[in-house]
């Protein structure tokens, strides 16, 4: 978060969100990073640059409060899909059935789609990075990474976006939000598809999974990670080793684990109050471990449906809302809502102060058991995340 104190631009680390548009809107180059050891980046205003046009406080994500009460009011009566790509080899090796890249890719094919604002794989850490894709550069599959489980700055590469009449933007939350200040200049229609996120991780996280599978990330983070693929919900890949990703997640995503920090004051994880058009996620808790996989898409616009409509090699099976509500982490999303003022540091009731102080020591416990002892058998971790959530107690 960027803000103004005693006439100077100032950061604070703990609700930065890690999106990186501050840098690229600077007119005067005063904004530089610092990779710290999880791998996020701490912001450096150089004041001797810095001229207080507050372009970076205006666009920063994480100064948007939002208002919450009225969320859900509207979830049953959206529509709601499985979708996945008609080949089933692409569905197999892509995340949930390859729908992100099919929107990206066929979307662009078939002319509905001008230019699309996404992820494209690197060599370097993080091994991906934003990329502006037209009729010429169209991706191919490959292309495209699977889920990225480490943070990535989406917004430092927006300079490579180009006028067009129909652009679609790919990301999660906080990004369309520091996007779509940006690009709605650029084009004459803009279709946002967000990516569900209640969490983003750091590096940390991965370096765990590592140790589990009885490797490790170096320091100059040379090495290989495939976080999705190879059937629903798929296998991690780190170097050589491999963990199916239902175990992998279920102690890291479970309790909330090696967190952005600036996660903690979102709690839009559908994207619907930056202007999502739709919202793709997985479907836990509804379908079986499967060879193929799908996504589960929440339409939030009319925009959005068209967008379903026409694009090519797009499979889709129409769900009602009681068919796909145990997937939809709508408690869970309420929770994390409730407790955005706190990690604000804001004046808020003694319930929701009492479930965040129990987050935090949750967090802290958890991480530092699982860093000292990650070659445990998997009932092992099985068993913490049996043990009692306090937030979810204390907020229930």
């Amino acid at each position: 978060m960027l803000f103004i104190n005693s006439g100077k631009i100032q950061y604070k680390y703990q609700y930065c969100q890690q999106c990186g548009i501050c840098k690229i809107v600077c007119p005067k180059n005063a904004i530089s990073f610092t990779q710290l050891k999880s791998a996020l980046h701490e912001i450096h205003i150089d004041t001797n640059k810095c001229i207080l046009c507050k372009k970076c406080v205006n666009i920063c994500p994480a100064n948007k409060k939002i208002d919450y009460e009225h969320y859900f009011d509207n979830f049953s009566k959206k529509k709601f899909f499985f979708g996945f790509n008609n080949n089933n080899l692409i569905r197999h090796d892509s995340s949930s059935g390859g729908v992100c890249k099919t929107l990206i890719i066929e979307g662009l094919r078939s002319g509905y789609i001008d230019g699309v604002y996404s992820f494209k794989k690197t060599d370097t850490y993080p091994y991906v990075e934003g990329e502006f894709y037209t009729h010429d550069n169209i991706p191919q599959y490959n292309d495209i990474p699977n889920s990225v489980y480490h943070s990535v700055m989406l917004c430092t590469e927006i300079n490579k976006i180009k006028e067009c009449n129909r652009l679609m933007i790919v990301g999660t939350s906080c990004q369309l939000r520091a996007l779509t200040k940006v690009v709605k200049y650029k084009c004459k229609e803009l279709i946002s598809v967000c990516i569900f996120c209640k969490q983003q991780k750091t590096l940390d996280s991965t370096r765990f999974l590592a140790k589990m599978m009885g490797t490790k990330i170096p320091e100059g983070l040379k090495f290989m990670a495939s976080y999705r693929g190879n059937g629903w919900p798929g296998i991690v890949k780190i170097n050589e080793a491999e963990l199916p990703y239902s175990r992998a997640a279920q102690l890291s995503f479970g309790r909330r684990l090696w967190m952005v920090p600036g996660c903690d004051i979102c709690g839009d994880s559908y994207g619907s109050e930056t202007g999502a058009d739709i919202s793709l996620m997985d479907p836990w808790t509804i379908r079986p471990e499967n060879e193929w996989g799908e996504t589960l898409i929440t339409v939030h616009s009319e925009k959005g449906f068209e967008l379903l409509k026409n694009i090519p090699n797009l499979i889709l099976e129409e769900k009602s809302f009681k068919e796909v509500e145990p997937a939809l982490s709508l408690k869970d999303v309420w929770r994390k809502q409730q407790l955005v003022p706190f990690f604000r540091g804001e004046t808020t009731e003694d319930k929701l102060v009492k479930a965040g102080k129990a987050e935090i020591k949750q967090r802290r416990l958890l991480q530092h058991i699982a860093e000292k002892m990650p070659r445990m058998p998997i009932l092992f971790y099985r068993i913490l995340c049996k043990l009692p959530d306090f937030r979810n107690k204390i907020l229930d």
